[in-house]
């Protein structure tokens, strides 16, 4: 169940939106599975320190050798000077088991350029290791003083438990990533062990309630924990008491009887370690390759190609290693192979050993895919009606609230930067957000799985950019994607009503409640600015900028043509029109990206020293935002200073009309 999870929600996030704590299920099962095994052997006078870290050495090193090897060598064939440099960081991490604290001083786990780290997936590695380099001992003092075992581990749940409470708001990474808040997990699983070993077994109905309790809440952190909650939290209590629950039940109670007792279920158990570490390289790699969005196909044979791996690992490594007699041999080996990994990562991080790649020039347009920033490091998570956003902080009283979706989430990198250069000058910023969902009251975005929570999180934006304490609120999005003639991935739901696009009285009604909101706004008082669309489309998109691929050579293209702005204008001149007169009749002030972004007759897609300026056809790039995306920092000026946006911005609507 634990692997499947995670397998799933690496393949079709969007799809599978709960599965990673499959990983906080498998934090639970590990803890039960090595204290049982310490506390009898314990208990039986045959526990030895050594002897338990030589069983871990061969249950650990050779499937992780194995995957440390093939990632850095396929990483050798298609990865860019950069990103080699980068792998070869992450295996010596990996082979050190502190992967976590390496990605943890890096990024969030759950931001975009997650899928272009191979060997992202080792945090828990590191966690659970991490943990073991002390449980032993404390179990074995604790034995060798007669001190209370139970008492031990509910002192550790507990202080684990409260730091990974007073921490997960404040710094969600840090909660996410440190051991120190993951170690309860772990102790679940061991006060599990206890149980069973010292405690008189359940009775047939308590196993029963255990069963059909532990299933309920493991149904329920499928259901309701979702990326956007500050995780791990209290929410973890849901997958980690389910497993602690399931485990108390024991094998007699139907769920683990027909369910994860049948053959198929103990078989993917049999290789779910493999299988773990082969799936995500395989994803990452995909995603590297392809880009934005994998193909389906391709998803489905990758996985197929890691059970098939995870299933060669087990037969053909694992299993004969562990049938080996000379443990001492196989441990050397094991040992010196894991070494020689984290020497081959640390050249490789440093430079010295070089990928194979020649891209004779357009290392500029490769380095662009998957260049994104938001949220950035001075953001701070912020919760409104069980949808969380991102706070910039300032010195001012003022607060500005964006509304919309990845179109103004580029602009994050430009809104921090300015508030960190002059932080008495503007407001704090929120980003009231979603990816891909429209910033209009009732429009639902299709199809409906990929984007269950944009009617809720549009609700809660408006809400929030209505409280007394916001004096600006900024509305942008991709307008031209979504009021196409051709787009039919949005709807208009509105009382007993269904409108679908591309359909003029779905337009209509979308636009009316546009409107709507904006007046509403407006009304209470509020500096409101309706950003149109930036220039965009496929000479943005660096792929278009070289040919060839990363298994062979790459070369530039001999030139990049610039957008036309003229035919960039009249593509989109309805909808821009529409726009136009919605901010004029209920408010607004418009902002036109394309004055700035623009030199005269064209729209540049790179800046001055020839970089992309974007990563994909849409969304800027970090560095441009930060430069070029100067029109919105009249949106940031304090209540103080209302004159003087007002008159820059009653030029700016001038040239767009």
């Amino acid at each position: 169940m634990a692997v499947l999870a995670v397998i799933l929600h690496h393949a079709w996030p969007n799809w599978f939106v709960s599965g990673f704590i499959g990983a906080d299920v498998f934090f639970v099962i590990s803890g039960y599975l090595i204290t049982s095994i310490i506390l009898m052997q314990l208990e039986a006078g045959k526990f030895s320190i050594a002897d338990f870290y030589v069983r871990r050495v061969r249950r650990i090193f050779p499937a992780l050798v194995l995957v440390l090897f093939a990632t850095l060598l396929f990483g050798w064939v298609v990865l860019l000077h950069g990103e080699f440099r980068q792998i070869g960081k992450h295996i010596a991490a990996g082979g050190g088991f502190v992967a976590n604290l390496v990605f943890w001083s890096e990024a969030g786990y759950f931001d975009s350029s997650g899928t272009s780290k191979p060997l992202l997936h080792l945090w828990s590695l590191g966690v659970e290791e991490q943990f073991y380099l002390l449980w032993p001992l404390i179990l074995w003092l604790a034995f060798k003083r007669h001190r209370n075992f139970l008492l031990i581990m509910a002192i550790i749940f507990c202080l684990s438990m409260a730091i990974n409470v007073m921490t997960v708001e404040s710094n969600p990474t840090a909660a996410f990533y440190s051991p120190v808040t993951r170690f309860w997990e772990l102790m679940t699983g061991g006060i599990a062990a206890y149980l069973q070993l010292h405690r008189t077994a359940w009775t047939q109905r308590w196993r029963t309630v255990a069963s059909v309790g532990g299933t309920a809440l493991l149904v329920l952190g499928f259901t309701f924990v979702k990326p956007d909650v500050f995780f791990p939290g209290w929410w973890a209590l849901l997958p980690a008491g389910g497993t602690f629950l399931i485990i108390m039940a024991d094998a007699g109670q139907a769920l683990n009887r027909y369910l994860l007792s049948n053959k198929a279920a103990v078989g993917i158990g049999l290789i779910s370690y493999p299988l773990y570490l082969w799936h995500w390289p395989l994803l990452s790699y995909s995603h590297i390759i392809y880009g934005e969005k994998t193909p389906f196909q391709i998803k489905v044979a990758l996985i197929a190609s890691a059970f098939m791996l995870a299933y060669l690992t087990y037969r053909l490594i694992e299993v004969p290693l562990r049938q080996r007699r000379n443990h001492k041999h196989v441990v050397s080996g094991l040992g010196g192979a894991m070494l020689a990994m984290v020497l081959l990562g640390v050249l490789t991080a440093g430079g010295v050993l070089r990928e194979r790649i020649d891209v004779h020039g357009a290392e500029i347009y490769l380095q662009a895919l998957n260049d994104s920033a938001f949220p950035g490091p001075l953001f701070t998570p912020l919760r409104h009606q069980n949808i969380v956003f991102q706070k910039v902080s300032s010195q001012t009283k003022g607060l500005t609230v964006f509304l919309g979706d990845s179109v103004v989430q580029q602009y994050g990198p430009r809104i921090e930067q300015a508030i960190s250069s002059d932080p008495a000058r503007f407001n704090s910023v929120i980003f009231a957000t979603a990816a891909g969902c429209p910033p209009i009251l009732h429009a639902v975005k299709l199809p409906r799985f990929k984007f269950p929570l944009c009617p809720q999180a549009t609700e809660a934006a408006y809400d929030l950019a209505g409280a007394s304490d916001v004096d600006t609120v900024v509305i942008g999005a991709a307008w031209y994607g979504y009021f196409s003639p051709g787009n039919r991935e949005l709807l208009f739901e509105k009382n007993a009503s269904v409108l679908a696009f591309p359909s003029a009285q779905a337009m209509d009604a979308s636009y009316e409640s546009l409107r709507a909101s904006i007046a509403r706004l407006s009304g209470q008082g509020k500096r409101v600015f309706l950003i149109l669309q930036p220039p965009t489309g496929p000479l943005f998109d660096p792929r278009n900028m070289y040919t060839g691929s990363r298994f062979g050579d790459i070369h530039p293209l001999p030139s990049i043509p610039n957008l036309n702005k003229q035919a960039f204008l009249e593509e989109n001149g309805g909808v821009r029109a529409r726009l136009i007169a919605i901010a004029r009749h209920s408010g607004a002030r418009i902002i036109e990206p394309l004055d700035y972004l623009c030199t005269g007759a064209t729209c540049p897609v790179t800046d001055g020293s020839g970089i992309p300026a974007y990563t994909d056809p849409v969304h800027m790039r970090p560095a441009y935002s930060r430069k070029m995306a100067t029109y919105l920092d009249q949106t940031m000026l304090p209540q103080e200073a209302k004159s003087r946006a007002a008159l820059s911005t009653a030029v700016l609507s001038g040239s767009a009309r």
